[in-house]
């Protein structure tokens, strides 16, 4: 894992609102910011994105929904989730979301640091060392 970053360049602030888009789609949009050892995906979720099967992945994932309405389906299981609601979902534990109103919603996805979506990152200086 690339753990190295600038201490010159500590502390960090970005709007992750400015942030470069990292995953799209019809109804989907999510960029990424990261720590040392965490990452944090900020999804908005449309009711025009069609519903996705489940997926899974070996590492664990809490979810906040920031605004609007979601609906998770974790291990079969729906659940309803608000603003400020949160979920847990363990590791290899199959999961997807979908907005249920007609305005989108917000979520923030907290996960350990990830090979596979540092290059959505590029954009903090602290970790271009």
């Amino acid at each position: 894992m690339v753990r190295k970053y600038d201490p010159e360049n500590i502390p960090s602030v970005y709007n992750l609102a400015d942030a470069p888009v990292a995953k799209e789609g019809p109804g989907f949009e999510q960029v990424v910011f990261r720590g040392v050892d965490q990452m944090v995906g900020m999804t908005t979720i449309g009711p025009e994105r069609e519903d996705k099967p489940q997926h899974s992945h070996p590492w664990e994932q809490t979810t906040i929904v920031i605004e609007g309405e979601v609906d998770f389906l974790v291990d079969g299981e729906r659940v309803s989730l608000g603003t400020h609601d949160a979920v847990e979902i363990p590791p290899d534990v199959p999961h997807a979301s979908r907005a249920v109103t007609s305005e989108p919603a917000r979520l923030l996805a907290f996960w350990p640091l990830r090979e596979d979506r540092l290059d959505a990152t590029d954009y903090q200086e602290e970790f271009d060392v």
